[in-house]
C-alpha cells in the first residue's frame, strides 16, 4: 500500500509554497520596478508577470475558502503525486524567479527576455497546472 498524506494538508503546504514564491517574486519585480529596470514601460512587465501567477494564486485561494466554507470528511491523496506537484510548483517558481534575475546578463532588452521566457514558462505553467488541479479542483 502507497504512503497518502491528507488532501487538505498539501493544499496548504502548496498554497505555502505558492504565496510565498510569488511574494517573493512580486518584491522583486516591485523592486526593479521602482529601480528603472522597465523605463517607461513597467506595464507591460506586470502584464507579463501577473498571468505568470496569479491564475494559479486564484485557483489556490478560491478552493482553500471554499473547503473552509463546508465540512466534509477527511480525503486523502497518494503522497508521490503530493510530493512531484510540490517540486513541479517549486521549480516553476524557482524558473520564474531566475528568469528575472537573469535580465542583467541577456542581450535583449528586460522586457525582449521576458517575452523570450513564455517559450519555456509556458510548457512549464500547463503541467504544473495540470499537477495543481488534483488538489483544487477534484472533488473526489
Amino acid at each position: 500500500m502507497s504512503a497518502r498524506v491528507d488532501v487538505t494538508t498539501a493544499q496548504t503546504r502548496l498554497a505555502i509554497l505558492w504565496l510565498g514564491g510569488a511574494g517573493v517574486i512580486f518584491i522583486l519585480m516591485l523592486t526593479q520596478t521602482v529601480a528603472g529596470q522597465y523605463g517607461g514601460q513597467a506595464e507591460r512587465a506586470w502584464g507579463w508577470f501577473m498571468p505568470t501567477v496569479v491564475p494559479t494564486l486564484s485557483v489556490i485561494l478560491s478552493a482553500i475558502a471554499y473547503s473552509a466554507a463546508k465540512q466534509s470528511e477527511s480525503q486523502t491523496v497518494e503522497q508521490r503525486a503530493y510530493r512531484l506537484t510540490w517540486w513541479l510548483s517549486a521549480f516553476y517558481l524557482v524558473v520564474v524567479l531566475a528568469t528575472l534575475l537573469l535580465q542583467p546578463l541577456a542581450e535583449v532588452t528586460p522586457l525582449e527576455f521576458m517575452s523570450n521566457a513564455n517559450l519555456w514558462l509556458g510548457p512549464l505553467q500547463g503541467l504544473v497546472g495540470i499537477a495543481l488541479g488534483t488538489f483544487f479542483t477534484s472533488k473526489a
